[in-house]
């Protein structure tokens, strides 16, 4: 098999699977549901001669986990067929161990619970802020930016040490560096901002503080090299700005659409102390994997995986569909809903901690401050974009 063919196969899987993972508002597609209903393990297609790779996609819950939680797979981007290596140092979902292992132990310390509180009042203090600067504005306005990108950069920003003064321009370029229809405008916001991460690298080393980027530096600065620490960085500052304000703009949306439910986050939130597993569950922001490669044959389910076989696991359909007992519509009363939202096994996002931190204090924020928050044109379609999932404009009043 030449790297052509299995570059071209690779593409038009990935295609399918970005296709198949559109929404249908907050839901998975019928596309999508019908493969869920076949089974937890599908084929997107084999490669068309004797013992040709096989594209799947796992939609079960328990099948996500096995393939997620199993080292008889690779996480490395794959091009051409073959496990390429790194594209980025530092993206820690792109690693295997052993190098994985131990980059992970060293940035983890920078995500604990007791930082994590020491965090709080910090976000706390951004969350109140943002509230704020929207109630003194007036509505209509646009929640993704004054709500979801201003809880979730700055709160991401200040975590990692980005000074205020820099913050805007950094956001700017991190979110053109995505949304640029032309390639060329997006590699140059993509150049711009890792230019900025390797200068504050180069800065903490000198002067390391108590944000994330000094944690690491001053515990564990002679174990890691500066590219990775850029890019560890750059990783948490993707993830958390982007994920997080992906996140915090489809819950208002949510909170438009379920009033009834979110005024318990008002009336009774003693009563629903489990409610941010089940909207992380329903939301599933990051709806899928990269896909991973087989390293040896292995059954997952009752299908067999042969070594270089991929599998992509659907996040979102294994957040809708729990074997035998399905789970699937919306109840902010849940107590404790099975999912993966965050992933499994070693990649299980890192910055789970911060990042449920700033969703604990500003939905239920939100939740208090706008109790009659709604669309401010209810006959025009809110524009759901392509995975990765995004609420692309979101224009609410109160």
């Amino acid at each position: 098999m030449s790297e052509g063919i299995g570059g071209v196969f690779e593409e038009i899987n990935v295609v399918q699977a970005l296709e198949l993972h559109r929404r249908n508002r907050f839901d998975p597609i019928p596309e999508l549901r019908a493969l869920m209903a076949e089974g937890p393990m599908t084929s997107l297609g084999s490669e068309d001669h004797p013992g040709g790779r096989t594209a799947w996609l796992a939609t079960g819950l328990d099948e996500v986990r096995q393939v997620l939680g199993s080292d008889k797979f690779s996480a490395r981007l794959i091009y051409g067929g073959t496990a390429a290596g790194i594209a980025w140092p530092g993206f820690l979902t792109q690693y295997d161990p052993p190098e994985h292992t131990r980059l992970r132990r060293l940035v983890a310390p920078a995500f604990a619970v007791r930082r994590m509180q020491k965090f709080r009042g910090q976000v706390e203090r951004v969350v109140g802020d943002t509230l704020d600067t929207i109630e003194a504005t007036g509505g209509p306005l646009d929640f993704v930016p004054h709500f979801g990108w201003a809880v979730g950069t700055t709160a991401t920003c200040d975590f990692l040490g980005i000074p205020r003064d820099d913050q805007a321009d950094l956001s700017r370029c991190l979110h053109a560096s995505r949304t640029e229809r032309s390639e060329k405008r997006r590699v140059v916001a993509g150049n711009k901002f890792m230019t900025y991460m390797n200068k504050a690298t180069a800065r903490t080393r000198r002067d390391p503080g108590d944000d994330m980027f000094g944690v690491v530096v001053r515990e564990h600065g002679d174990e890691i090299t500066d590219a990775e620490l850029t890019g560890v960085a750059a990783f948490v500052m993707g993830a958390g700005a982007d994920q997080v304000a992906r996140f915090l703009a489809a819950g208002a949306l949510l909170m438009v659409d379920e009033p009834e439910q979110f005024a318990l986050l008002r009336e009774k939130p003693e009563t629903i102390p489990d409610w941010l597993d089940e909207v992380t569950r329903y939301l599933t922001t990051d709806e899928k994997t990269h896909p991973r490669i087989a390293l040896e044959d292995v059954r997952i389910g009752d299908r067999l995986v042969k070594a270089g076989d991929t599998v992509t696991c659907s996040l979102l359909a294994a957040n809708r569909q729990n074997f035998p007992d399905p789970v699937d519509g919306f109840d902010i009363t849940r107590t404790r809903p099975e999912h993966v939202a965050f992933g499994h096994g070693i990649h299980h996002c890192l910055g789970r901690s911060l990042a449920e931190l700033v969703f604990r204090t500003a939905i239920p924020a939100l939740a208090h401050r706008f109790p009659t928050l709604r669309l401010a044109q209810p006959d025009r379609a809110v524009t759901l974009g392509p995975p990765p999932f995004d609420v692309e404009a979101l224009l609410l009043d109160w």
